[in-house]
């Protein structure tokens, strides 16, 4: 067996003992979005309302706010600072389970176009046969029906069948070629053999993405080794390539800023399209989160809660930036970014986020149906639960744009302060900070979340690719003392 993997303790099929969980992540905590923590909000920002507990998902807010709330609420519970997380990627995921489920529909917006993003690869893998009971297994007529009939899944959902001939070892191949595909080969593997290996496996459901894009204002200069300062006392001080918007006027004039109690906010809008070609205007926006603290020196563990805390707290003001399209006088100096997580179960997280009828034993009905020939009743619902949830990433940020995959398999089994007005205010991320991929339309939400704390994944960061670069200014750092 893969060293790198654990097998399944064969009392529970819920928690997650496939994959050992993300380097340095820390212990699982109670999930909450409320607005009432004690922080101090400016008086123009009016923080967003937010469910007292995700589990008990509020399903009469607004509409338009219920990503938000989702996304952020799995970015709550990310503490791993060397990958990033696909959070828009998971709910693509799961939206499609509960669509031929008919379970939670209504955490969900009504407004599905969200889930309609073209570069996304949608996929039910279903068994053919139960290798334990002999039974044969098939997708229920309401699912077929609906996988013709629906137009957000017509012709957009890939339907796969396990083979008992092609076992788990070939089941495993065709979902990592399915996605290694869909993600431009930067997720090559989401499952296992292992993973797929109990003989109650019914169902595999997987979304998988790719997206890209390009900064309106590129970053034009770049200092390689430069100092990172890290997080928290006593952080080693690593190294990075810290892109800058040094000069004023080809950073298009100023920046979209926001300033938060506990954080410095730039929001840096995108374009896509391919090189030498016409840019599209998009609404996804990156935003760079710096925690308030002194330049030079880490950031405070606590400061960075407090900022991800503010930063889901004030949707409104997050958009009004937007809306106003008003450039301050700030500059943005950023790491260069290139993560790559490999697959790590997720489920711990799902099951405190998402409600306990989706995520609950026997709760998946109505999706798969198996033959009982034994006992003469034909075709019969096959009742499953949520057993595992894999999910990988990729993400690089340089000077002129970002690219970004994701990948989520889920597995079921059947169940038995004010400033100088004139003055230039630089936002200089060497240190601790969050990195935001978001769309800031009319259904916002959070794409990718990276908790930079430290150097891993920016010293050797690539700077943009020659044919998308121009001119891109890059010399080694020198210390003040040189």
């Amino acid at each position: 067996m893969n060293a790198t993997r654990m097998t399944r303790c064969a009392t529970s099929s819920n928690v997650d003992s496939h994959r050992p969980p993300p380097h340095r992540r820390v212990a699982p905590r109670d999930l909450t979005c409320n607005p009432n923590l004690g922080i101090q909000l400016h008086p123009h920002c009016v923080p967003t309302q937010m469910s007292v507990e995700i589990k008990k998902h509020r399903v009469d807010g607004p509409d338009d706010t219920k990503l938000w709330e989702l996304t952020s609420a799995f970015c709550k519970e990310w503490k791993n600072n060397t990958d990033a997380l696909g959070a828009r990627n998971i709910l693509a995921a799961f939206y499609l389970l509960c669509l031929v489920a008919r379970n939670s529909l209504e955490i969900f917006p009504a407004d599905e176009s969200w889930f309609e993003y073209i570069g996304r690869f949608l996929a039910l893998y279903v068994r053919d046969t139960n290798t334990d009971t002999k039974e044969r297994v098939r997708l229920s007529p309401y699912v077929t029906d609906l996988l013709e009939s629906k137009a957000t899944l017509k012709n957009k959902v890939t339907v796969r069948t396990l083979t008992e001939e092609a076992g788990p070892a070939g089941w495993a191949e065709m979902i990592n070629t399915d996605c290694n595909k869909a993600t431009k080969t930067k997720v090559p593997e989401i499952v296992s053999a292992d993973d797929l290996s109990d003989p109650r496996l019914e169902l595999v459901v997987m979304a998988a993405e790719y997206i890209k894009g390009h900064w309106v204002d590129a970053f034009h200069d770049t200092v390689t080794g430069h100092p990172f300062y890290g997080t928290g006392e006593g952080a080693a001080v690593g190294k990075c390539n810290l892109m800058s918007h040094r000069d004023f006027e080809k950073s298009g004039n100023g920046c979209l800023y926001w300033e938060g109690q506990y954080c410095d906010v730039v929001l840096l809008p995108t374009t896509r399209g391919e090189p030498n070609q016409p840019k599209v205007l998009t609404t996804i926006y990156a935003i760079v989160v710096l925690p308030k603290g002194e330049d030079n020196k880490p950031t405070d563990p606590e400061m960075m809660d407090k900022a991800a805390e503010e930063i889901q707290n004030n949707l409104p003001a997050l958009r009004a930036v937007v809306e106003k399209n008003e450039r301050s006088r700030v500059m943005l100096q950023m790491p260069r970014i290139k993560q790559k997580m490999t697959p790590v179960e997720i489920t711990s997280d799902c099951r405190k986020i998402f409600p306990e009828k989706l995520m609950g034993q026997s709760m998946i009905n109505g999706v798969t149906q198996v033959e009982k020939t034994t006992m003469g009743l034909g075709w019969q619902n096959s009742p499953m639960e949520v057993a595992a949830v894999y999910h990988a990433t990729f993400l690089q940020v340089h000077e002129t744009g970002f690219e970004a995959a994701a990948a989520t398999a889920i597995v079921c089994y059947r169940s038995l302060g004010a400033a100088d007005p004139d003055a230039i205010k630089f936002v200089t991320c060497t240190r601790g900070f969050l990195f935001f991929l978001a769309e800031m339309g009319p259904q916002p939400h959070v794409l990718y979340l990276s908790r930079v704390l430290d150097d891993t994944g920016l010293k050797d960061a690539p700077k943009a690719p020659e044919e998308e670069g121009g001119t891109i200014s890059e010399h080694a750092y020198k210390s003040p003392e040189e």
